[in-house]
Formats: structure tokens, C-alpha cells, sequence
């Protein structure tokens, strides 16, 4: 144990941030794609994305006023208090009978899964000395997140099993915070906090306003989100109800959907900081995510293996788009920009507000698979942002 400590302290910082993001990665992933199924024994469908909607909503609220959390305990005891009730909701919905809890303790790990990202984000920033690194060091970082990303969904899924005892998956989701806590705690107890600025939201329009490049890359990574948020929500009971999938099944789909991530985000980010730039792979991204979701459409089949390739094309478009998003928005942006990075990391429960509400409307006149042409003709007209942003190269 301790010659394995001694070797993460000589990887330096970012190697310390890069093990946090694989546990947190595996802790996030073990109940993402399980989440809508487990609330749907309490909920209808259209009552499942009007919780998801409105957990978001307060997650929007929350990174508001993050800086307010920041400025006054530090970004190391933001983290750590985040990252501790997270485990503590997390073992919540693994040991909760009562349905009012259930809610309670799935809002809190909605609204902290953010906030301890948003920490990850000012360790990472602050300890960034090249710009020129940008692509690559953010390429690894959401790589190691994504390879538990690959890996959970299938341990999820066996732990789930045929009688869909969601309960396990849980308490492995909360055990996967521990080394997270402990990383935290060994390793950034001395770190120095930049001056935070509270977020304003003139500021936040104003910036906008001012920095077109800033807005188009927001707005496509609102619209990536916006994608994630039907998949995460539908795409599950989709399989599950409708195509007839078991949940161990549904797990090896949802490992080979996600291997896109892990093979692409760290040599896209380095191919943009050397050869394209990111506005192409960006562009190539919404392409490549419209099509292949509509053909989600079109596919009548009970094969793994057809449904696992389709939708790892999807995977390969926004392994693009979030990339590149991440990549070209963090260098326009230094460490102590805590009120854009705010707005940036607003993107994803912005998205997960929208979407839901969306995709519930729709649903009052069509049926559910009908969701995936609409989304992929949204990716298709999303393709407008990348092309709009001024090139990096």
C-alpha cells in the first residue's frame, strides 16, 4: 500500500486528480443509466422526467451560487462536505423503503454529482501551466472517467439482475466515493484557493455577449447535454419495456455504447491542440450523433449486436462534441474564472431541466420512439455552433 501511495505522489497532482476521476466516474455510472427505471416503481414515465427535470432545476441553483460556497470555505472543504453527502445519499437510496426519502436522497446526489466535478475543474485549472496541454490533459482526465464509465454499466447490471434488485447497485455507487474522499483528503488538504468571484448573472450575459466564441461553445455543449438527458432517462425503460432486453444484457449494450469515449476523447484533444483544431471535430461530431440516432429509429431487431453498434456510433459523435467542447472552452478561460466556469458547468442540469420537459410534452402526441428522429434532427441543426466559432489553428 504504501509503495502504491508513494507512486501517485511522484505522478504529481494531475496524477492524484486522474485515479479521483476514475473512482468518481465509477461511482456516477454504476446508477446513471439505472436511475429512471428504479424511480419509474414509484413513478410514471412522464412523473420520472418531471423529477429529473426539477432535481436539475436545483442543481442549476446550486452552481449559482457555488462561488458564494467557495469563497468562504475553499474549494478543498467544498469538495470534500460535496463528495461526503453524495456517499451519504448514495447509501440512502441503497438502504431506503420510503418512497419521500427515496426522493430526497435522489434530488441530493443530482444536485452534488456537480458540485464535486465543478471542484475537480479548479484543481485541474489551477495546476494547469501550458495552455498548449489543454486537449491532452483534459483528454485524459474525462478518459479515466469514461473507462469506469465502460466497466460499471456491466457490474451494474449483474448486480441488478433479472429481479431488478436496484438496491446493490446503489451501495456499490456509494462505496466507490470512499477513495475519492481519501484522495481528496491525502492530497489537496494544502491546496491554495485562487480569489473566487461570485457568479453574476450580468456578468454571465455580458460575457456572452461579448465573446461569441464563448456562446457558441456553450450552446453546443448544451445541446450534447440535452442528447444525454433523453438517452439517460428513455433509453433504459426503451430497451428494458419495449425491445425486451434483461438488465445484464442491457449492461454489455451499454459497455460497448461507451467505448467510443475511451478510445477517442484523449487523441481527439491532441489532434486538436496539433493538426485541426476543434471546430471540425466538433462539427463532425453533431453529424456523425444526428444520424445514428435516428437510425435508433429504424431499428427493429432484438440483437445485441445491432443495437450495441448503433448506438456506439452515437457514442463516437458526442465523444466529439465533448471533447472539443471542453478542450476549446478551458482555453479561453484561466483558473480563477469561477463565474464562466460556473455558467459551463450550469450546461449539463440546464439540459437535464430542458430535456425531460421536452421530451414529456412530445410524448403527449407521439410515442416513444419517435423521440429519436426529433433528437437526431436537433443534433443535425446543431452543427451551426462549431462552424460559427473562430478557429483555434
Amino acid at each position: 500500500m504504501e509503495y502504491i501511495l508513494r507512486s501517485f505522489h511522484k505522478a504529481g497532482v494531475f496524477g492524484w486528480l486522474y485515479a479521483a476521476s476514475l473512482f468518481h466516474g465509477f461511482h456516477f455510472f454504476a446508477v446513471h443509466y439505472i436511475n429512471s427505471s428504479y424511480l419509474e416503481r414509484y413513478l410514471t414515465q412522464s412523473d420520472v422526467g418531471l423529477l429529473v427535470a426539477i432535481s436539475s432545476a436545483l442543481t442549476v441553483l446550486m452552481l449559482a451560487t457555488v462561488g458564494v460556497f467557495l469563497a468562504k470555505f475553499g474549494n478543498y472543504k467544498t469538495a470534500i462536505v460535496a463528495t461526503a453527502l453524495n456517499l451519504l445519499a448514495s447509501l440512502g437510496l441503497a438502504f431506503t423503503g420510503n418512497i419521500s426519502w427515496a426522493f430526497v436522497f435522489y434530488a441530493l446526489h443530482t444536485i452534488l454529482v456537480p458540485v464535486t466535478l465543478f471542484s475537480f475543474d479548479i484543481f485541474l485549472e489551477n495546476n494547469m501551466k501550458d495552455e498548449s496541454q489543454t486537449g491532452s490533459t483534459r483528454g485524459i482526465f474525462l478518459s479515466m472517467a469514461l473507462l469506469a464509465a465502460l466497466f460499471s454499466p456491466v457490474i451494474s447490471g449483474y448486480l441488478v439482475g433479472d429481479d431488478a434488485v436496484y438496491e446493490w447497485a446503489y451501495l456499490a455507487s456509494a462505496l466507490y466515493l470512499l477513495p475519492v474522499l481519501f484522495i481528496f483528503i491525502w492530497r489537496f488538504r494544502n491546496f491554495v484557493d485562487p480569489a473566487y468571484q461570485v457568479l453574476s448573472f450580468k456578468h454571465m450575459f455580458v460575457a456572452m455577449w461579448r465573446n461569441k466564441d464563448l456562446y457558441h461553445v456553450s450552446a453546443a455543449q448544451f445541446l450534447m447535454r440535452f442528447f444525454f438527458s433523453w438517452y439517460v432517462v428513455y433509453l433504459p425503460i426503451y430497451l428494458h419495456q419495449q425491445v425486451g432486453f434483461s438488465w445484464p444484457e442491457i449492461g454489455v449494450i451499454l459497455f460497448v455504447m461507451l467505448i467510443p469515449y475511451v478510445l477517442i476523447e484523449y487523441p481527439a484533444g491532441k489532434v486538436a491542440d496539433k493538426y485541426l483544431g476543434e471546430k471540425e471535430l466538433m462539427a463532425a461530431g453533431f453529424i456523425t450523433a444526428g444520424f445514428s440516432t435516428m437510425a435508433v429509429f429504424f431499428l427493429d431487431t432484438t440483437s445485441i449486436i445491432a443495437w450495441s453498434a448503433v448506438l456506439m456510433v452515437t457514442r463516437v459523435g458526442t465523444a466529439l462534441i465533448e471533447s472539443m467542447t471542453e478542450t476549446y472552452f478551458f482555453k479561453q478561460i484561466d483558473g480563477d474564472d469561477t463565474s464562466i466556469l460556473s455558467i459551463f458547468r450550469m450546461l449539463r442540469p440546464l439540459g437535464y431541466t430542458v430535456g425531460p420537459f421536452v421530451a414529456g410534452a412530445l410524448l403527449i402526441a407521439m410515442e416513444l420512439e419517435h423521440l429519436w428522429i426529433v433528437l437526431g434532427v436537433i443534433m443535425l441543426l446543431g452543427v451551426v455552433h462549431p462552424w460559427k466559432l473562430n478557429d483555434t489553428k
